[in-house]
């Protein structure tokens, strides 16, 4: 339950060693016709994911956080009711396992269960040690417009035979308007019918609730998912196996996709012509979509350029000798990098990212010096630095 909600959660997928790599040449070989990449701006960019034909975006907050936070904040717009911020949550009786560590275990599977459906997926934590109020969890899903706010949780009770999923969506009195209200509704309705088919949960329902922050905050469709109680001895054993994990979050993403398509009537796979150049910073998975989902080829893209076909969201579609591929790069830098050879004097400490990217952490920062460049992108520069190559922006 929301003993104050909060979240976290990705990691880099790690690879096995029997997965093959595909370089620059025998990817370019034969297959891809030559197409000359046009300079292609931010503003470009986002105007092409400004017009709906992007895929669905669901926000995850896996609940909870390591440390809790008890400073007050509203309980929702305008209210002179206040509660904690945040807590760390319940604990699983036998396996002693904190809900904040459960939720966003399956908080991750379920990631990547939307992603291979095709969802934008955007996760309110990606780590345990962090301090995100629930008021701030929902801000998280209002500025990304999410289609849905998936509030992942675990359950306790003073007995320990009580058991069993449900899951909570706000209550009309604290809903934004008429249609999040029946939209969360259904999609409480929806979610918990399909995960309770796929995991054998013990359904306890549906539940409507106004004095929960990250609800009443909220202005997009979201549910509240108690996974199940972590005081009851055997509920909490299962809860955490891969196994179980995996079905409920399959259940849920099954969930989620029906709502999408039957309720919110949007379209989930509707790629748009988008042909460019696009440079890869890190490894990109090879996927196939000749059916409903992404399977994984087996094989995968080191950082290189290459040209999309077409593109859903951060999905591009590219022709590979292994055929036509989809790949998902987030990171992906598009319009092409430029060689450069040239030594750059920085007269004040600068700091430089991994990524080109002013939303990345800082990677580090470099006092006043003369460093060598040896790429460009846009306003970015790619150096040699005492933590390996990073990039700056030009001074």
């Amino acid at each position: 339950m929301e003993r104050q909600a909060a979240n976290e959660g990705h990691e880099a997928r790690r690879r096995s060693g029997t997965i093959a790599r595909i370089g620059t040449a025998a990817l370019l070989a034969a297959a891809l016709v030559s197409i000359a990449a046009t300079e292609h701006s931010a503003a470009a960019a986002a105007a092409a994911d400004a017009d709906g034909r992007t895929p669905p975006v669901v926000c995850i907050d896996a609940g909870h956080q390591e440390k809790g936070n008890n400073e007050l904040e509203p309980i929702g717009p305008g209210s002179t009711e206040t509660k904690p911020k945040v807590s760390s949550g319940t604990r699983g009786v036998v396996t002693g396992k904190p809900e904040y560590v459960l939720t966003l275990e399956v908080s991750e599977r379920l990631r990547d269960k939307l992603e291979a459906r095709g969802f934008t997926v955007v996760m309110t934590r990606t780590a345990h040690d962090v301090d995100i109020s629930n008021k701030e969890r929902a801000a998280v899903a209002n500025e990304a417009g999410a289609d849905l706010f998936v509030r992942i949780h675990a359950d306790g009770d003073a007995s320990s035979k009580t058991r069993g999923a449900s899951v909570l969506y706000p209550a009309s009195t604290s809903s934004a308007t008429a249609e999040q209200f029946a939209r969360s509704k259904a999609a409480a309705a929806i979610v918990l019918e399909e995960m309770t088919a796929s995991s054998g949960a013990h359904s306890r329902g549906t539940t409507a609730r106004s004095d929960l922050s990250g609800f009443n905050w909220s202005v997009v469709p979201n549910v509240l998912i108690e996974l199940g109680f972590m005081t009851n001895p055997d509920e909490d054993r299962l809860l955490s196996t891969a196994d179980y994990q995996d079905k409920l979050a399959e259940g849920i993403a099954a969930g989620v996709e029906r709502y999408i398509t039957d309720v919110a009537g949007k379209p989930l796979w509707n790629p748009q012509p988008f042909e460019e150049t696009l440079t890869l910073v890190e490894d990109a998975d090879l996927y196939d979509r000749s059916g409903s989902g992404f399977v994984p080829v087996g094989a995968y893209l080191s950082p290189q350029s290459v040209l999309a076909r077409e593109k859903a969201g951060e999905w591009y579609r590219i022709d590979t000798w292994l055929g036509s591929n989809w790949i998902r790069a987030p990171r992906a830098l598009v319009g092409g990098v430029r060689s450069e050879e040239r030594s750059v004097a920085l007269s004040a400490t600068v700091p430089f990212y991994r990524y080109p990217d002013e939303g990345e952490p800082v990677w580090g920062t470099l006092s006043p010096q003369t460093v060598e460049a040896f790429e460009s992108w846009g306003e970015w520069l790619h150096v040699r630095t005492w933590l390996g190559d990073g990039w700056l922006q030009v001074p």
